[in-house]
């Protein structure tokens, strides 16, 4: 991966990474069993790149806000790194809120441009106090000669020539991360390039990421967990990121094999819905069977009491792993409290689940399983960080 050290901004990292690793595979988009679009870094460059010299000429300057309000798809990714790339922050707002919360959060922030899926600026355009929204819209796979109210097409959106790369310091703010926590309405979280770049050397220091590894993202980029591991963690890595633009569990099954998936992060809520179904295909199997596979599970949880080993479980185990694609390393939850039951079910499977606690404000994780030993019962140990940037709280709007 890139030392992170040497480099002051996401913008700064991100740019170096897509140099690096140009002809390695960064996105793969699948809607269903379909794939959509299959990146390079070199790629996502070519795409990014024009979009940046189009903020550009559009009087667009450091400091200045863009909100990004999509599904998880390339295009988010795109069109976070160049603004990063013109030193603009990123103002990352949930595509599920309504669309009058929506045009209150693009207030809130003076994001002066916004990046947005047709169908979501749609209900915008239908929504009390439209008229009232200063940002410049930007809408993505919005059908030709569709009426957008003033708003660029996504595709059009883009001038020829290098822009310039606007250098930000580590001080400097990156993004505004709208979370509402246990607090009701959401806040601003104000998080600078710091937060997120000593957030990734934590992470990959015990979870690394390297060309070849796949993360399938299916939690939503804006989401603290996902934009860390969802795309700044693999792309300093040269790693390649997977989206789905469908959560149907058949097609997340079959994701995991066609893919061969590294790593995926879920909320616990998700990860209890697929203990459930996991249980289920067990007690369909014959007693024969059923009696060959406890005794299996039993082996690999007392040959793996003290550390995973994921070349035993997998030759133990071998008909489970290969229905998640034979690839799968680790699996990361958080957000929610998680029974020990459920992480203990996936470990002694050889799945370990690296089980979190963090705040939004925080950059994302303050705490992770390191599986030195594995305990069910706990969220984790202190994650490897200057605890300066790390444990620094936000000023909010």
């Amino acid at each position: 991966m890139l030392n992170l050290d040497e480099y002051s901004s996401l913008g700064a990292a991100l740019r170096a990474a897509l140099d690096r690793w140009a002809n390695e595979t960064c996105l793969i988009e699948a809607d269903r069993d379909r794939e959509k679009t299959r990146l390079t870094y070199f790629d996502f460059k070519d795409l990014a790149l024009p979009l940046a010299r189009a903020f550009e000429d559009s009087e667009f300057g450091p400091g200045d806000r863009v909100a990004i309000v999509m599904s998880n798809q390339s295009k988010w990714l795109i069109s976070a790194y160049a603004v990063f790339y013109c030193g603009g922050v990123v103002v990352p707002l949930d595509f599920k809120l309504t669309a009058a919360e929506h045009l209150q959060l693009l207030k809130h922030s003076r994001s002066k441009f916004l990046v947005i899926e047709y169908y979501l600026w749609r209900a915008m355009m239908q929504s009390p106090g439209f008229e009232d929204l200063k940002a410049i819209a930007i809408v993505t796979e919005a059908p030709l000669g569709a009426d957008l109210a003033g708003a660029h097409r996504w595709e059009e959106f883009r001038r020829k020539g290098d822009p310039v790369f606007a250098p930000r310091g580590r001080n400097d703010v990156a993004c505004i991360v709208y979370s509402s926590g246990t607090g009701g309405r959401p806040k601003g979280c104000v998080l600078t390039h710091e937060n997120y770049l000593e957030q990734c050397k934590s992470l990959t220091a015990w979870f690394p990421f390297w060309p070849g590894v796949r993360y399938l993202s299916i939690l939503p980029t804006n989401h603290a967990i996902d934009f860390m591991v969802g795309f700044i963690g693999p792309f300093v890595c040269g790693a390649c990121v997977v989206h789905l633009r469908t959560l149907r569990p058949e097609y997340v099954r079959d994701a995991f094999v066609r893919y061969k998936i590294t790593y995926m992060s879920l909320v616990p809520m998700v990860l209890k819905n697929l203990e459930r179904g996991l249980k289920a295909k067990f007690d369909e199997l014959s007693a024969p069977k059923r009696f060959l596979l406890n005794r299996m599970v039993a082996l690999n949880k007392f040959f793996t009491r003290w550390k995973p080993d994921l070349r035993l479980s997998r030759a133990l185990l071998p008909q489970v792993h290969k229905a998640f694609g034979g690839e799968l390393r680790v699996l990361f939850s958080g957000g929610a409290f998680m029974e020990p039951s459920t992480l203990q079910f996936f470990y002694d499977l050889g799945m370990p689940v690296a089980n979190g606690y963090g705040l939004t404000e925080a950059g994302t994780a303050l705490t992770l399983t390191d599986f030195k030993p594995f305990r069910a019962d706990t969220v984790g140990k202190l994650l490897p960080a200057k605890a300066s940037a790390r444990l620094r709280y936000a000023a909010k709007l």
